[in-house]
């Protein structure tokens, strides 16, 4: 009896204590509690913060950048001596020429900069089609830049010229910064590694980093592949990138990258971002003793649309004088069969289209 007693009173006491325990756990903090927050890996959203925040530890790599074609693709508009100060000029869109609006070519709020030295990029006034277009040309006269329309184009038909907002699909690419709300419009530091908020705040930077954004950028803007035209022809692609690269040896192997010949933070003496002044010293170090003729192995293309005069980059696995190119069009048709059948066995997927 006495036993019986001992154990109900034993587990009236546990059963207090479990009572006391779940209370004490569901109480909501008071004033000036402290609440220790749930343990997690997660870091907070990395923000842009300019590459002048990444040249406090990292001086040497910005400042060998800055001598980069890239660093000088995308520039601010006071950086030109114009012929004539920059005003007023009342804008078209292209889009919807009903739409018009007056820009402030001399707001720095409203204009983000030129592009290759030549297009002239602002936000759009309110109402427009879009956000970010291509509202001006510069053109060199002498020692001076001319402020001109972007587009010859007389919409109020009045005999003259007209500033019509063009479309920009190159931003992307050529002012990366524009659409990540960065400092930097232009290509720079976070163009390539990233948003760096978490990077410069962090006490432990370790991990603070991605390196894959790093490994993915070169091919993000340059990877240069061809494709077919409104008419199924191959075309090979002759914007600024890496041409033909997967027909490669090199590129098949996938032994080496763009940075086995390319310094994507050093440019050479031409400010071009490859390992030696001469291309031919950088191909010796792996082919030493070997002889080519690497202008016809590297060939450029002879005619294109846009003005983009590259450099192939298949070596030799797609000459231009086996494609079977058409040189009466700005294209680069591929029409050889031999040189279809290794595209599309390489690139099957692009062959389906």
């Amino acid at each position: 009896m006495k036993s019986r007693k001992k154990i109900l009173l034993g587990l009236l006491v546990l059963a207090l204590a479990v009572t006391v325990l779940i209370g004490c756990n569901n109480q909501k903090p008071g004033p000036g509690t402290a609440v220790t927050p749930p343990p997690t890996d997660q870091q907070p959203v990395a923000q842009y913060v300019g590459s002048d925040s990444c040249k406090t530890c990292h001086a040497e790599y910005h400042t060998n950048f800055e001598k980069s074609h890239h660093a000088v693709a995308f520039k601010p508009l006071s950086d030109y001596p114009l012929s004539q100060p920059a005003g007023e000029i009342k804008l078209f869109d292209a889009k919807a020429t009903d739409k018009t609006g007056n820009l402030d070519l001399a707001n720095k709020d409203q204009v983000y900069g030129v592009m290759m030295d030549h297009y002239v990029v602002a936000k759009a006034p309110e109402g427009f089609t879009d956000k970010v277009y291509r509202v001006a040309a510069l053109e060199k006269s002498g020692d001076k830049y001319v402020v001109k329309p972007a587009k010859e184009a007389d919409i109020d038909k009045d005999g003259k010229p007209d500033y019509t907002a063009e479309s920009y699909t190159c931003g992307s690419c050529h002012s990366p910064g524009i659409e990540h709300n960065s400092k930097d419009y232009g290509v720079s530091c976070e163009s390539c590694h990233g948003p760096g908020g978490n990077h410069v705040t962090a006490a432990n930077k370790a991990g603070t980093m991605d390196p894959k954004t790093a490994v993915n950028a070169c091919n993000s803007c340059h990877e240069s592949n061809p494709s077919k035209n409104d008419k199924g022809v191959w075309t090979a692609n002759t914007h600024y990138g890496t041409r033909n690269y997967f027909a490669s040896k090199h590129g098949q192997s996938a032994s080496m990258n763009c940075l086995t010949c390319h310094d994507s933070h050093k440019p050479n003496a031409s400010g071009l971002l490859l390992k030696a002044d001469k291309a031919q010293d950088i191909c010796a170090k792996c082919h030493e003793g070997k002889s080519f003729d690497l202008e016809k192995m590297m060939w450029k293309n002879p005619t294109d649309a846009r003005g983009h005069f590259t450099k192939d980059h298949s070596f030799g696995a797609l000459p231009y004088d086996k494609l079977g190119d058409d040189k009466k069009t700005p294209e680069i048709e591929i029409t050889n069969q031999e040189a279809i059948d290794l595209i599309t066995k390489l690139l099957p997927e692009a062959a389906k289209k």
